[in-house]
């Protein structure tokens, strides 16, 4: 009877102590990083998490969250928008001379598709915009950012990767952000 209770008291103790120990796991606020064509992307803002999303503005049809397209023939086009109240933002992600899997280095001056009264050369770029404080942060030879093409299936129209990039303010030269870990699975269109 001795035994049983120390080893009853030893047993609980190691139940107990077991049970103190459980970790607290933090979910992954990002979507997985998949190569399917899931039409997903996510990213951290200066820490904080980001992810596309729309609204119904009417009688315009829906914007698309995630978008890829090709942009003359040869250069990779992609735009994540969100669209619902608070934000207004978007990034865009310009690869020039896209060859697929690889990485491509964001670290030269560029225009901006599709920027009113933009001029310039059209070199690969990483872009951020919030049209509610009419910021925009773009990359250039000071503020640099990688895209990591990790999966490309021209056939199936897939395109999937990894970005990070520091961006400086389009208009302040002294005000940037930092965008980490930031991930796409897109379907080609």
């Amino acid at each position: 009877m001795k035994y049983f209770i120390i080893f009853f008291s030893i047993l609980s103790g190691i139940l107990l102590t077991a049970a103190s120990c459980k970790k607290n796991v933090t979910k992954d606020p990002l979507p997985a990083a998949t190569q399917t064509g899931a039409n997903t992307m996510g990213f951290f803002i200066n820490g904080k998490a980001w992810l596309p999303d729309t609204r119904d503005n009417g009688s315009i049809p829906r914007l698309k969250a995630v978008n890829a397209k090709f942009w003359n023939i040869t250069d990779l086009f992609l735009t994540f928008y969100r669209d619902k109240n608070p934000d207004n933002q978007d990034l865009a992600i310009y690869v020039k001379d896209f060859s697929g899997i690889g990485t491509y280095n964001m670290n030269k001056t560029s225009r901006i598709i599709g920027l009113p009264g933009s001029y310039g050369t059209l070199n690969s770029y990483l872009y951020f915009s919030d049209y509610n404080t009419k910021q925009e942060y773009i990359t250039n030879e000071n503020y640099v950012g990688i895209v990591d093409i990790t999966y490309y299936n021209a056939t199936n129209k897939i395109v999937s990767g990894t970005f990070q990039f520091k961006g400086q303010n389009y208009n302040s030269s002294s005000d940037s952000v930092i965008v980490s870990e930031g991930r796409f699975d897109c379907t080609l269109y």
